[in-house]
C-alpha cells in the first residue's frame, strides 16, 4: 500500500520550468493503449481539448485559467466518463488511472486538493448514477428508497467532513442537499412505472415528502426539483391540463410559489429550456405568460433577448434558406468558405476528437463515404470543433479519413454556435448544390434514416 502511494505521488516527478505559482496537473494512466484522454469544464465556457498523453501514460496540464476552477477528464471507452478535478491557484495536483479490463477504472488523488478531488469523484459519481431508474429500485416503496439515498448520504457527508476549503465545503453543503433531496424526487419515475403495471395508486408517504419541500426557499428547492415537483402536480393534481406542458408548468407555479423572486428564477429556467429545445415554432403564448411570472427585470431582459435571437436566427435556418456563411481550414491548410462547396449536396458532420459521442459515429461516416464515393452529386465532409489544431492533425494523421477534413477557428466556431444554434455536437447538416439547407438537425449516420434520407433528396431533381 505504501509503495503504490509512493507511485502515485511521484508522478511524473518535478516539471522542469514549472514554478510554484503555477497551477499543475500532472497524472498517469496505469495499462494506457492510446485511449484519446480528453479535459473539459463546464464552469469554464463549456471549454475541452484533447490531452498529449505520452507511452508510458504519463501526462501534464497547465490550465491558461488560473482561477480555481473544476474541470473533468474522460479517458475514452471508461466508466466513470466523468472525473472532476478541482485546480485552485497555484496547486500541484496528482491524478492516477488504472484502467480495468471491464472498461471501467479506478481514480486516486495525491498532491493538493486531494480531499475536495476525493470528494468531488464520489459526488460525481452519485450525480450521474440515475439511481432511481436502475432495475432493483423499481419495487420499493418510497420509504425503502428513501433509505437507499439516505446511506448514500451518509458517505458523502464522511468525505465532505474531511476537506478544509472553506469555500469549497459550503458550497457544496448546499448543493449535496439539494441534489439528495433531487434523487429523492426522482422517486417519481418508479412510482408511475409501478402505477402503469397495476402495483399500486398511490404511495402517501411520497406525497407528504413532495408537499413538504418549501417551493420558496432557495436552500430546500431548485430549477430542477421545481420541474419535478410540478410535473408531480399536473398529473396527480386533478386539474384538466392545457395540452401544452409549458403552459401548464407555468399555471402550476403561479399556483405554488408565491416568493416572487422564486418564481421568476423557475420561470426564467422553464423559458429558456424552451427556446433552446424548440426547433423553428411559434413560443410567442409562452412568452406571453412568461413576462407575466417574472418580475425580475433583469432576468426578463435576459430571457427576451434570447427569444429575439431564436426567432432571427430560425428564421434564417428555415428549409429553403441559404446556409450562413463562415470560413473554413482544411487539413493541408487551405482557406475556404462553406459558400465556395456549392455544385453538389454537402452533408456536414460537426464533431470533435473530445467528443466521444462524435467519434462514435465516425465508423458510420466512413460507411456513407463508401456508398457514395462514385456519385458526384453529393460531398460529405467534417468540421472540427478543437480547439488545438496540432491534436486534430495528430488524430487525422493516425486516424486517416476518406472525406473532406476541415476545422473552424474560434471566431467561426462562434458565429456556427449562434447562426445555427448548436449547443452541443455531433450535429449533421444537409445543404443543397445552391448552398440552400435541407435540414440543419440530421439523424445520425447511425441511424438507417440517415442514408435513406441522402437517397432520398440527391434523387428527388
Amino acid at each position: 500500500m505504501m509503495k503504490k502511494l509512493f507511485l502515485i505521488t511521484s508522478i511524473l516527478a518535478v516539471c522542469s520550468g514549472c514554478h510554484s505559482e503555477q497551477t499543475l496537473l500532472e497524472g498517469h494512466i496505469d495499462n494506457y493503449q492510446g485511449e484519446m484522454v480528453t479535459i473539459w469544464s463546464r464552469e469554464y465556457d463549456n471549454w475541452a481539448d484533447t490531452l498529449q498523453v505520452d507511452a508510458s501514460g504519463n501526462f501534464i496540464y497547465t490550465p491558461k485559467n488560473n482561477d480555481a476552477l473544476i474541470y473533468a477528464l474522460t479517458v475514452n471507452g471508461y466508466e466513470p466518463y466523468e472525473n472532476p478535478v478541482y485546480l485552485g491557484k497555484a496547486d500541484q495536483v496528482k491524478v492516477n488511472f488504472s484502467l480495468l479490463p471491464d472498461k471501467t477504472m479506478k481514480v486516486q488523488f495525491a498532491g493538493d486538493r486531494a480531499a475536495e478531488n476525493e470528494y468531488l469523484q464520489a459526488y460525481t459519481e452519485f450525480e450521474n448514477s440515475m439511481m432511481a431508474y436502475q432495475p432493483e429500485m423499481k419495487n420499493l416503496s418510497f420509504m425503502e428508497y428513501k433509505a437507499k439515498v439516505d446511506e448514500k448520504e451518509q458517505e458523502l457527508q464522511a468525505l465532505l467532513d474531511k476537506v478544509t476549503d472553506v469555500n469549497f465545503k459550503e458550497r457544496y453543503a448546499k448543493s449535496q442537499h439539494l441534489l439528495l433531496q433531487n434523487n429523492r424526487l426522482a422517486y417519481s419515475f418508479i412510482f408511475a412505472s409501478q402505477v402503469r403495471e397495476g402495483k399500486k395508486n398511490s404511495d402517501e408517504d411520497f406525497t407528504a415528502f413532495i408537499k413538504s419541500i418549501d417551493m420558496n426557499d432557495p436552500n430546500q428547492c431548485n430549477e430542477f426539483m421545481a420541474l419535478e415537483i410540478i410535473e408531480w402536480y399536473r398529473v396527480n393534481g386533478g386539474e384538466q391540463t392545457t395540452g401544452n406542458r409549458n403552459m401548464d408548468y407555468f399555471n402550476w407555479l403561479d399556483r405554488l410559489v408565491s416568493n416572487p423572486e422564486m418564481k421568476s428564477v423557475f420561470a426564467t429556467d422553464k423559458m429558456e429550456a424552451a427556446i433552446r429545445v424548440s426547433v423553428g415554432e411559434s413560443l410567442e403564448t409562452e412568452m406571453e405568460r412568461y413576462r407575466q411570472l417574472c418580475t425580475n427585470d433583469s432576468l426578463r431582459q435576459q430571457t427576451e433577448a434570447k427569444y429575439q435571437e431564436y426567432v432571427r436566427v430560425y428564421n434564417n435556418l428555415m428549409p429553403g434558406k441559404v446556409a450562413p456563411d463562415f470560413e473554413l481550414i482544411s487539413d493541408k491548410g487551405e482557406t475556404i468558405r462553406l459558400s465556395d462547396l456549392r455544385g453538389q449536396y454537402v452533408f456536414i458532420d460537426v464533431w470533435a476528437t473530445w467528443c466521444g459521442g462524435c467519434v462514435m459515429q465516425i465508423p458510420y461516416m466512413e460507411k456513407l463515404q463508401e456508398h457514395f464515393a462514385n456519385d458526384k452529386r453529393i460531398k460529405l465532409i467534417s468540421i472540427s470543433w478543437d480547439y488545438t489544431q496540432d491534436v486534430w492533425l495528430d488524430y487525422l494523421e493516425k486516424r486517416p479519413a476518406t472525406w473532406a477534413q476541415y476545422i473552424v477557428d474560434k471566431e467561426n466556431m462562434d458565429f456556427m454556435k449562434k447562426e445555427y444554434r448548436m449547443s452541443f455536437i455531433p450535429r449533421f447538416l444537409l445543404l443543397d448544390p445552391e448552398g440552400r439547407i435541407i435540414s440543419i438537425d440530421c439523424a445520425l449516420p447511425s441511424d438507417p434514416e440517415c442514408l435513406e434520407m441522402l437517397e432520398r433528396e440527391i434523387n428527388k431533381k
